[in-house]
């Protein structure tokens, strides 16, 4: 009897991996990093693993997981995609949990992530996925999106009343091969904070952002420019402007470089930085990248840190 389940649910799994519109897929990013000579090491940063079905020509569904730090340890699986699209000619509708809409786009611009994360992804200005409900539709050149989640991204559960409304409009395409694209994003939630007595009273966090990209022959450049605001008790805004562009020599070498001015708060002195990413990327095929860089962080006040890299990426 066991043998026969085994074998009946061996026959249901092929059937669904060979099946038509079915795609599984990975992506991994691995690093060797120099610091100084008491410090270097080889690590993984980050292992996703998806897997993705076209029902039909309305109705699809995506599961991935995401494999990464910041957790119990360091190679903590959390699942960062579950969620069912709907296309009609309302537009698409996305249900359950799902990428957020307010910095994909730059992400995509920037096509580096496998050696650091995009500006607003980075100073935690959104998370990279939410628990919601999103809704989008082309309109021409026009692109609007709208997304209600909880606010919490995709590792805690909601944990108050309040939702997050985020908005990304879109000029062009979100995929930049040729031309240029430009758009906007702003974010709004709701909390409540202690105000040192004991009574509870309601603040709140917004983002603005601007980003614009353009491909001109082999060179690549894009910029975003956004602003975090939270009130909580004492007002704090921050803001962070970062510019990227990157260079194709050849069909397998490529140049890039990227530099970002960071302001943590606006109303505090000598706490701004700047961090410059520089490197080449060697991509023989899709699937695999070689890329030896450097990061450079120089804050306001004090030395500036220096770390070498050289990052390599894995996808199937």
């Amino acid at each position: 009897m066991k043998k026969l389940t085994l074998m009946v649910l061996s026959l249901a799994l092929t059937s669904i991996l060979v099946a038509k519109d079915t795609k599984i897929g990975g992506d991994t990013y691995f690093h060797y990093t120099y610091e100084d000579a008491d410090n270097s090491s080889f690590n993984l940063s980050r292992a996703y693993f998806t897997f993705s079905k076209e029902v039909n020509d309305q109705v699809s569904y995506k599961f991935q997981t995401d494999i990464g730090g910041g957790g119990p340890s360091d190679y903590t699986v959390y699942l960062k995609n579950a969620n069912l699209s709907y296309k009609s000619d309302f537009g698409k509708l996305v249900f359950g949990l799902q990428g957020m809409n307010m910095f994909k786009i730059q992400e995509d611009t920037w096509g580096y992530r496998f050696i650091e994360k995009s500006a607003m992804d980075m100073y935690k200005y959104s998370s990279s996925a939410d628990m919601g409900i999103s809704w989008e539709k082309s309109l021409g050149a026009i692109t609007p999106s709208v997304m209600i989640s909880n606010g919490t991204g995709y590792k805690k559960d909601e944990d108050d009343a309040y939702k997050k409304l985020s908005v990304r409009v879109l000029y062009g395409k979100a995929t930049l091969k040729q031309g240029f694209n430009a758009g906007a994003v702003v974010s709004m939630e709701a909390k409540d904070y202690d105000d040192g007595t004991g009574n509870m009273e309601k603040g709140g966090t917004t983002v603005f952002g601007a980003f614009a990209a353009g491909v001109f022959g082999p060179i690549k450049v894009g910029g975003e420019y956004a602003t975090l605001s939270k009130d909580m008790g004492s007002a704090v805004t921050g803001n962070v402007l970062s510019v990227y562009g990157n260079f194709n020599i050849n069909k397998m070498i490529s140049g890039f470089g990227r530099f970002d001015l960071v302001d943590p708060d606006a109303d505090t002195e000598n706490n701004g930085y700047n961090y410059l990413i520089i490197g080449a990327d060697y991509h023989p095929g899709k699937v695999f990248h070689m890329a030896p860089n450097v990061k450079i962080k120089s804050p306001e006040t004090g030395d500036s840190e220096s770390i070498y890299q050289v990052s390599f990426r894995f996808k199937i």
